[in-house]
């Protein structure tokens, strides 16, 4: 973004130049101008020319390493997993962008029979483990994993033990075990690493299914309407800004920037449609060999993405 901004004010100060340049004869100030105006516009072209190619060389790089996903959080702690996890781990900190909160679409039980899609996934609560591990490599503060028929949430007391002592996640802390905020529509829990339970996790993860959609909206338009009618809410202050408050993310997260789906058709299965607003949908499919190449090729995938916003 700072790479943008420098080109935009480099291209906006050549055309001022050119423009003063092209009235009239060329006194000696505005030839210097026109000149400036050339040296902007050179410089502009170096810049995004060394943008692209710090782009390419970061997924190059990547590309290259050749490592097994599944083992480098999975396996023993050698030297050269250890050396190969660091790489891997200072290679995404050096992405131009990366997501702030990550959302994770997992395929229904009939699309995991798939058995190409069945090698890159396990059990719900192995996948949670291992995008948690993953996020915490990433440095991704805010992860939500969604599946649309509630089995996460069924699922919560064996996630949290999972997550309490799980090496894998441990591995993805640089060794370290974290502090975790763990939520479903019903249950909060946070996984302490330290005795202080007032510090802030180090990455908060919801556990979301259809019930965090359109049936959330129903529940929060009758609670509304109850407000109303007892006579503690005018029915006038509901407002698009109002429902958008009830709305927000607890913790003051953003929506998800990065929306992965896990699946050979690109559908999000009754996903919270107002949490995707801005968000950056990406597909990855049969070709990813774990879920660990899942998530750094849609890393990988958003570090090039340029938001323009409709311009």
């Amino acid at each position: 973004m700072t790479v943008l901004a420098v080109c935009l004010s480099l291209v906006a100060l050549a055309a001022v130049a050119h423009v003063g340049s092209s009235r009239g004869k060329q006194s000696i100030k505005e030839q210097l101008l026109n000149g400036i105006c050339t040296i902007a516009l050179r410089l502009v072209q170096l810049a995004f020319a060394i943008h692209c190619s710090f782009q390419a060389w970061v997924q190059d790089s990547l590309s290259q390493a050749q490592i097994d996903m599944q083992q480098l959080l999975e396996g023993d702690d050698t030297d050269m997993v250890l050396t190969k996890r660091q790489e891997l781990s200072d290679l995404l900190a050096s992405l131009p962008q990366k997501p702030e909160h990550l959302a994770v679409v997992l395929p229904e039980a009939s699309v995991r029979e798939n058995e190409a899609i069945g090698d890159m996934l396990a059990g719900e609560t192995d996948d949670v483990e291992a995008l948690c591990a993953w996020s915490l490599l990433a440095k991704i503060p805010r992860l939500s994993i969604y599946s649309r028929d509630g089995s996460l949430s069924r699922s919560f007391d064996s996630i949290a033990g999972r997550l309490r002592n799980s090496k894998m996640v441990a591995r993805g802390f640089n060794g370290r075990t974290p502090d975790i905020c763990l939520e479903s529509s019903t249950r909060s829990e946070h996984i302490c690493a330290h005795s202080d339970s007032a510090s802030r996790p180090d990455i908060y993860i919801s556990l979301w299914s259809r019930e965090n959609g359109y049936p959330l909206l129903a529940k929060l338009a009758q609670r509304l309407s109850r407000r109303v009618q007892a006579g503690e809410l005018a029915s006038t202050a509901i407002t698009e800004s109002l429902v958008a408050d009830e709305l927000r993310d607890p913790h003051g997260f953003k929506h998800p920037d990065l929306v992965l789906l896990l699946d050979d058709l690109p559908c999000v299965n009754e996903f919270p449609p107002w949490q995707l607003q801005n968000s950056e949908l990406v597909q990855i499919h049969s070709g990813a060999r774990s879920l660990g190449d899942a998530v750094y090729r849609a890393l990988v995938c958003f570090a090039k993405i340029e938001m323009r916003w409709g311009k």
